[in-house]
């Protein structure tokens, strides 16, 4: 799922489908017994912060791994 970080106006612009996938991740969790749910910005801010330990590409970049 892409999300875009605008920089220029200082927000987040989550994609349409952002909350359906939410949605589905958390009774995922919820029916494997966990407390945890998802909420738009404590999933936002673990997947930023996921990505800021690697390297930061350019959209022509080839990601190999």
């Amino acid at each position: 799922m892409r999300i875009i970080l605008d920089t220029n106006k200082g927000r987040i612009i989550l994609p349409k489908s952002f909350f359906t996938e939410l949605d589905k991740m958390n009774k995922i969790l919820a029916d494997g017994g966990s407390n945890k749910k998802w909420t738009a910005e404590t999933y936002v801010k673990d997947q930023f912060d996921k990505a800021m330990k690697e390297t930061m590409l350019r959209a022509e970049d080839k990601v190999i791994k």
